[in-house]
């Protein structure tokens, strides 16, 4: 598939447009959002039942089985829902009718054994990562760091361990943004182009592989504002849930709790629509088969 150069400042007016996404079809996007989140979240909770049934509250092989089990199956539903949710904001964008329940589009076009292959990709790419992190970092940085988790876990208040330097602190570092940027270009454009342009696991793995190379600035700086975007925000919630807590908690405390849960996952829901809108405008503007990407002069400014 064709793909279209774009420079580096493309990169802004994606995640201006990730932002404005949303107002086209406000129900139908955040519905969707919201009904991926709460998909994920059932999943958790079913797996939660699973573990207290058979495991008995004890860790067990049944459990770490159970827990494994779930863990592969929502790295395989999250692409068949996220291209569910690009299928929504594509749909809105071209001004045809869509609705939240689209979000399980995927099964019914026959995309979605596809699209789960690319969550089985993702945790092969996890593995080889880990394993190759390991080995730059060295087994005295590892087993100290494993020494340290361990503590904090059997006690919390305990300040972290110090920690020795990675035997190739450099080679660390770039290896791990390596591996952060193709992974992160990698399963959105797969997505998109399994999703929208109906392509197979095979070629949307190779488009998008290339397109992450041909358009290297201008998809790292994306990543790279949509990564400060998440941080910056996720610090501001993490201070509003602080104060309704405060707040609310000293007058009664189940509301607090309700209403701190309600904010994360609309929270949840607003953050995926800018990550999955993301990934759709990188699709749209990247390959020449989609529409013809608007110029960097016609572009707006943030309307939410």
């Amino acid at each position: 598939m064709p793909i279209r150069p774009l420079p580096p400042l493309q990169a802004w007016h994606w995640l201006v447009q990730a932002i404005n996404l949303g107002m086209r079809n406000p129900r139908a996007i955040f519905g969707a959002a919201l009904l991926l989140v709460g998909s994920l979240y059932a999943m958790v909770m079913a797996g939660g039942v699973l573990v207290a049934l058979f495991g008995g509250g004890e860790v067990s092989t049944p459990t770490l089985l159970i827990t494994l089990l779930m863990v592969v199956a929502i790295f395989m539903m999250m692409p068949i829902l996220a291209g569910g949710l690009m299928h929504v904001i594509a749909e809105a964008e071209a001004g045809r009718p869509t609705a939240a329940r689209d979000l399980y589009r995927p099964f019914a076009l026959g995309r979605a054994g596809r699209l789960a292959a690319l969550g089985g990709l993702q945790i092969l790419l996890m593995a080889a990562g880990m394993l190759i992190t390991r080995q730059l970092a060295g087994e005295e940085y590892m087993a100290a760091y494993n020494e340290a988790l361990n503590s904090i876990m059997q006690n919390p208040q305990q300040a972290p361990t110090q920690l020795p330097a990675p035997a190739h602190p450099l080679l660390m570092f770039v290896w791990q943004v390596c591996l952060n940027y193709f992974t992160a270009i990698t399963m959105l454009l797969g997505i998109a182009l399994i999703a929208l342009s109906n392509s197979s696991v095979l070629a949307a793995i190779k488009s998008a592989a290339l397109a992450a190379v041909r358009n290297l600035a201008a998809n790292f700086l994306a990543i790279t504002l949509f990564f400060v975007l998440t941080m910056l925000s996720a610090v501001l919630l993490s201070m509003v849930l602080s104060m309704v807590m405060l707040l609310l908690g000293a007058l009664f405390m189940p509301l607090a709790l309700l209403v701190t849960f309600v904010l994360g996952m609309c929270f949840a829901a607003v953050l995926l629509v800018i990550v999955c809108g993301g990934g759709y405008l990188i699709w749209r503007d990247t390959f020449a088969a989609a529409p013809e990407a608007p110029t960097l002069a016609t572009q707006g400014s943030i309307e939410l």
